[in-house]
């Protein structure tokens, strides 16, 4: 197996993670306002997380990029159990396998 892919086998390893174990969310990007239902892995940030602009209760997020129509931006809505959520921080790396990106990492904050 080459090492593309088994870059390649990786990263679809991790969107099937995602969907497998992740929590259900709807995403609505501010450009478009047309919700879309993906899995994501969400986790509050850490105290040592804490520094520039987050605050206490911000949630650091990986959503499935095959699920969502782009990369997150500011101010795009993410709503979790109901309660909506605002992307504040979509500067992650993505988590990709070469020119494919299999998820999306954000940081976003309750509204």
């Amino acid at each position: 197996m080459s090492l593309q892919s088994q870059f390649a086998r990786t990263g679809e390893l991790a969107a099937q993670l995602i969907n497998a174990a992740g929590t259900t969310v709807i995403f609505t990007p501010k450009s478009t306002g047309v919700p879309v239902t993906a899995k994501a892995f969400i986790k509050e940030l850490g105290n040592e997380e804490l520094v520039a602009d987050y605050r206490q209760g911000d949630l650091r997020v990986e959503i499935d990029a095959t699920k969502v129509p782009g990369i997150p931006m500011k101010y795009d809505v993410l709503t979790i159990d109901g309660k909506n959520y605002t992307a504040v921080d979509p500067s992650g790396a993505p988590r990709r396998a070469g020119d494919i990106v299999y998820a999306y990492k954000f940081v976003v904050r309750g509204s």
